[in-house]
């Protein structure tokens, strides 16, 4: 399955678990149709696989997990998404398949359940292969139950995908022992790239996040085209050492941009609903 910094490119990717209070964000507000999800209707929808390998001392494989999951937007609103989520998990050959689930994120792509912080701090520059792009900068803040996050984002209602980068630092309640640092950046705009069988304008994201138990890189394909962004991902994750201990790799396998009721084939038949697929190593 998808590790925590996959999750937070989800959300991007990226998901930190805030909640968005309006009235302390008003003046830094991101506008919804620039959320990976927000300028489509609701019905829209995606089905992606993550494949999830555990490795040995010697660099072996000792363990493999599948996740299959499809996501639906369900509402767009000045507060936040509203989707549905559909999982499949396989491992060690059996399948689990946990009940649906509603969520609802924020404009930042924060999970509501906190109480958040947003300040709009002087404006900054993000530099994108020479060029160099004017961005608001909004800080947000939360303290959750044991540690207290503060995220620094750099926006562009200008240019795609419009949050160009951010900067996260996780501390204990005391805010002086750091429990990990995170950094996501888009390295390179309009470069194309396929997606099923159309070619679309994509944007290369990479994330590092260091943690006390070791590090955690992703590299991402994202585009404004497909709901909820990401095309394609690889991540992997290293101990203190140094060495690779899990690797993951996500797959986009279908998307829709209407709701999924019988969608027209070739030659006018209907085809079926999207569904989860048996994976079959190639």
């Amino acid at each position: 399955m998808i590790r925590p910094l996959a999750s937070c490119l989800l959300a991007f990717s990226l998901v930190l678990g805030l909640c968005l209070d309006i009235d302390t964000v008003e003046a830094a507000r991101i506008s919804p149709k620039h959320h990976p999800w927000g300028a489509f209707k609701p019905g829209a929808w995606k089905l992606v696989r993550v494949i999830t390998e555990t490795l040995d001392n010697k660099g072996f494989v000792t363990s493999t997990s599948i996740t299959e999951t499809k996501t639906t937007l369900m509402k767009v609103g000045n507060d936040g998404i509203t989707l549905g989520v559909v999982v499949c998990v396989e491992v060690a050959g059996k399948r689990f398949d946990p009940e649906p689930q509603t969520v609802k994120q924020g404009l930042y792509g924060e999970t509501v359940g906190r109480e958040l912080k947003c300040t709009e701090l002087p404006a900054g520059r993000v530099t994108i292969e020479g060029s160099d792009i004017p961005c608001k900068v909004i800080q947000c803040e939360f303290s959750g139950p044991s540690s207290k996050i503060v995220t620094k984002i750099y926006y562009s209602a200008a240019i795609s995908p419009h949050i160009l980068r951010r900067e996260g630092r996780t501390t204990d309640l005391t805010g002086k022992n750091t429990l990990s640092e995170t950094s996501v950046a888009v390295v390179v705009r309009n470069m194309p790239c396929k997606v099923l069988a159309e070619i679309k304008t994509a944007s290369f994201v990479k994330a590092v996040q260091q943690h006390l138990k070791g590090t955690i890189t992703t590299w991402s394909q994202t585009s404004t085209d497909v709901p909820g962004g990401i095309i394609t991902q690889s991540s992997k994750e290293l101990d203190r050492s140094g060495r690779m201990i899990r690797r993951s790799t996500l797959e986009l396998l279908d998307y829709g941009l209407e709701p999924e009721v019988e969608r027209m084939g070739i030659q006018g038949r209907r085809r079926p609903p999207a569904r989860f697929r048996k994976y079959t190593p190639r």
